[in-house]
């Protein structure tokens, strides 16, 4: 990932959640918010519950998220926080990498995550 940092601080976590905007789909949540201090990245994080399935399950939801947002990376503004929950209702079982890869692209358009 070029531009981006991963989150990894819990205040981090904390501040996107209560200051910014999100859509959601039917199998993720997608929080977005302008960065305080650095507009030459993007910090990116994926949150996983554990009602998600097993770690192999969660792991696997985390690499086609992450793989969805590299392959939109270059396209994205900088200087945002993005954070991807998946629903709890969301496994393995009942999706695929391409249902993800769309959720992903029509949550970051209705952000207004896109350069023009």
């Amino acid at each position: 990932m070029k531009f981006t940092l991963i989150i990894k601080k819990n205040k981090t976590f904390k501040y996107i959640l209560r200051n910014a905007k999100y859509k959601t789909s039917k199998t993720i949540a997608v929080h977005s918010c302008p960065t305080r201090n650095n507009e030459n990245v993007i910090f990116f994080a994926v949150c996983v519950s554990k009602k998600n399935g097993n770690s192999v399950e969660r792991n696997k939801l985390k690499r086609w998220v992450r793989e969805a947002y590299k392959l939109e990376e270059s396209k994205l503004k900088k200087g945002y926080n993005i954070l991807v929950i998946y629903k709890k209702t969301t496994n393995v079982a009942n999706t695929n990498f391409n249902s993800i890869h769309e959720d992903i692209i029509k949550c970051f358009k209705e952000l207004g995550l896109y350069e023009n």
